[in-house]
Order: C-alpha cells, then structure tokens, then sequence
C-alpha cells in the first residue's frame, strides 16, 4: 500500500477534515516576509491576538505548510526558515557586493597589508563579505518587502487561525488537514520534540494520508546554525591570519593553529548534528503514537479519532476497522516510510554541493578579491589572474576534500563523551588540515597554486603574451 494519496481518493466520511466545502474564508495564509520580521518574533510564544490573525489573509492556495513545535527556541526557527527560504537570495545579491569591493581593491580605495609575496593584499572582502551575505540571508526577504515582495504564501497556525475567537479557532484546528491539501508543499521544521508532540504529529498524519513524500522538505532546526558557525569559523580564520600577517609577519606558522582552534569549534558543532541525525532514525524506528504527549489532554481522542479516519480513507487499514487497528497502521506507516525519508533529506553529509560551495567562498573567494589590490601596487595583471585561476584551482582540490573531511569524520564513534569525544573532534582536525596545510608550505614557492597559474601563463606564453 502506498504511503501517501492524492486529495481525490480521500472518502466522503473525512471530507470535512480535508476540504474548505462551505467555509473558503478560512483558507488563510501569510507572505513569508511577515512571520520574519523582528528576528521572527511571531515565534516568541504560541499566543495569539486579532492582530496576529489580521497578518494572514484569505488565498485560493498555500505556497508552503510549516509544520513546527511551539517548545523550540525562536531564534532557531528564525534561522532554519532564513537559511531555507534566503540562501539562494543571499548568494546572489553578495556577488555583485563582492565584486565591488573586489574593484575598489583593484583601484587601491581600500586599506591592505604586507604580504609574503612582496606585494600588499586587501582585507575588506575577507573581513566584509560573510556579514553581507549574512546580512542578506537573515534579513534579505525584509529589505524586498520594504520594495513590495513578500515572499510566497506560507501556513503559520497561530497566524493562520484565529486564536482569539473560540468558534473560528475551533474551525481552523478542525481544517489542519485542508490547510495541508490546499499547499503544494510541506515544510517540517524538524527538531528532536516534533514526534513526541501529538499535534505535529497529526499534521504528518494528514499529510502522508494524502500526498506523497516527495512534497515534504525537512530541515533540521539546528541544521542552520551549524552552517552559520562553519562559516564564522572559517571567516574568524581569515581574519586571524590577516592580524597574524599584520603583527607577527609569518602566516605560515600561526595558520596550523588558528586551524586547529576554529576546525575544533566546528567539528565539535558538525558532531552534534551527526548525533541528533542518528537520533532522528531510532526514534522513527520505535516510533509509537501513544507514546506522544498533548498539551491539552482533551483533545487526545478527538486527534485519534481523526488520525484513524485518515487511515481508514487512504486504504491503510479497512473502513470497517477499529480505532485502535488504525492507529497500529499509523504506527506501522510511519516506521516503514519515515525513516528511508529522512535519511534521503538529511543525506549522509550535513550539507549540499551549494552549502560546501559558500565555504569554499568564505576561504579562498574572498582572498582572491582582496588580492587584486596587487593591481593598485604595480603587479603584472597576468601574474594576478594566474593567482585567481591558481586559487580557484585550489578550492576545487585542496580546499573541497577538507570542508567534506571536517563535516564527515565526526560522523564516526559518537559513542564517545565527555575528552574523548574533545579528543576525536581535535583528531578529525588534524586527519582533515594538516595534510592540506603541509603542502601549501612545502609548496609556497609556487606549487600549490601553481597547478592552476602555470596553466594560465601557459596560456599566455602560447599566445605570445608574456
């Protein structure tokens, strides 16, 4: 039997859980843009006012479904929908803001530093970009509210439904299920209370009643706060080699230090998602509906009772069953269908090919605009391209197998605790850097790049350029 159906084979016995027939006023929902505003403050608590009510509005159809627990923190909330909605739109708008600096560099408008190389750097890009793209990525759906749009039309329940009006409020709980069909996806905001909490829960119910999977995207709450530490570590590494540079004259010895102190820091932050993801598949492997606790007790029989009609309406179980044969199905549907799927969302790393992409940025992107200062101080233009082609060369090598390393080797002996644990996340740092750091030592007088620039001068001499 398949896990989920579509909203035309659901039975008449639930249409009034999974449909609007009759009361299309309450179809309601919020441009994202909204529930972000004030570091998204609608999360402060789950109360709710005619003002919270008057944010959303009525639609002929739902964007998204945000399916979340009131027990998690705002500001994790704030970041998880930030980084899931924003990372693309912070990745374009930063370009061309590094671009700028990147040119201002090249026209010698901004401050550098003595480098090894006898030509002076920038450090603008290094030190500036990460809070633009930060910047944008938190706040980025708010400065394009401020221009008219506000982003796609999302489901918020304490936006949603009335949460003054008793009669509507009951309405609105009561539609959870046609909230779910009229959106055209489901967004879960997972963290380790959402399968313990019986009204999350039920909307996972509702939706695997009626769609299939791979309408549903799952990301973990703390999953954007591990990017967001990553890549601070990597900037504060930058900059920490600049201060280096700048006072000690000698990268080359305080880089495997600086290193090692910020590798630790996101490893030990990377272990914990590692621990939580193996987590998320015990507890979905003994997951048991009874075992979930409801804030209010009395609604715990009419939940059931709805969650055993869906069952019943997509064939998981026979119409003439009881409840209690339904909620096994649940149980069962959910062990058997759970699991595999998130273990497809989460994958066996904790980032995608675009997230390692903004690391490598982070590392080597910005070092490369501010290495077009050289231009300003009489570099051959030739020499400095073949520096950026060298560089890039370098973050798709060097620099790639380190940030899959440090995400990937702390997956491993998660039993460990207490300075074992300390210990093996200081192994991974070394397992993942050191390599990596010798040979851009052993090769400082023109091989680790070199691969790359010879290229490029290669390419030149060919042409009769040099």
């Amino acid at each position: 039997m398949e896990a989920s159906r579509s909203i035309d084979r659901i039975s008449s016995d639930v249409t009034d859980l999974v449909t609007f027939e009759g009361c299309a006023e309450l179809r309601r929902a919020v441009p994202l843009a909204r529930i972000l505003r004030s570091r998204g403050r609608v999360f402060a608590d789950s109360s709710g006012s005619a003002a919270t009510y008057l944010l959303s509005e009525p639609v002929s159809r739902i964007g998204v479904f945000i399916s979340h627990n009131w027990g998690v923190s705002r500001m994790l909330k704030f970041l998880a929908l930030s980084y899931h909605f924003s990372f693309g739109l912070a990745s374009i708008l930063v370009l061309p803001f590094a671009l700028l600096l990147g040119a201002a560099n090249a026209l010698g408008l901004l401050p550098v530093v003595d480098d090894s190389s006898g030509y002076p750097v920038g450090i603008s890009c290094r030190m500036l970009c990460l809070v633009g793209f930060l910047v944008l990525m938190l706040f980025g759906r708010n400065i394009l509210a401020w221009f008219g749009y506000e982003g796609p039309s999302v489901f918020l329940d304490k936006v949603c439904i009335h949460q003054e009006d008793m009669a509507l409020k009951e309405q609105g709980i009561k539609k959870l299920g046609a909230f779910l069909a009229a959106s055209d996806s489901m967004l879960v905001l997972y963290s380790d209370i959402y399968f313990v909490k019986l009204w999350t829960v039920y909307e996972l119910a509702s939706f695997l009643s009626q769609r299939e999977i791979s309408e549903m995207t799952v990301v973990p709450v703390r999953h954007a706060l591990v990017f967001c530490v990553v890549l601070i570590c990597l900037t504060i590494t930058q900059v920490l080699q600049i201060l280096a540079n700048r006072f000690l004259g000698n990268t080359e010895l305080a880089l495997p230090v600086v290193a090692l102190i910020m590798g630790n820091a996101a490893t030990f932050i990377v272990r914990r998602w590692h621990r939580e993801r193996a987590a998320i598949d015990v507890r979905l492997t003994n997951f048991q509906l009874h075992d979930c606790s409801c804030f209010c007790e009395s609604d715990r029989p009419a939940v059931y009772s709805n969650i055993a009609k869906l069952m019943r309406s997509c064939g998981a179980v026979s119409s003439s069953a009881v409840q209690e044969q339904a909620l096994d199905a649940f149980n069962d549907l959910v062990r058997r269908t759970m699991p595999q799927a998130f273990r497809t969302f989460l994958g066996r790393v904790p980032f995608q090919f675009k997230h390692y992409l903004a690391f490598a940025a982070a590392r080597n992107g910005t070092l490369m605009m501010d290495e077009w200062a050289q231009l300003a101080h009489g570099r051959d233009p030739r020499a400095v391209l073949a520096d950026s082609v060298g560089l890039l060369f370098q973050t798709l090598t060097v620099w790639w197998l380190v940030a899959v390393a440090i995400t990937t080797l702390p997956a491993f002996h998660l039993q460990l605790t207490g300075w074992r644990s300390v210990a093996w996340c200081s192994a991974c740092v070394v397992a993942s850097l050191v390599p990596c750091v010798l040979f851009m030592m052993l090769c400082e007088e023109g091989a680790v790049r070199a691969a790359g620039s010879d290229l490029v001068l290669a390419a030149f001499v060919a042409a009769d350029i040099c």
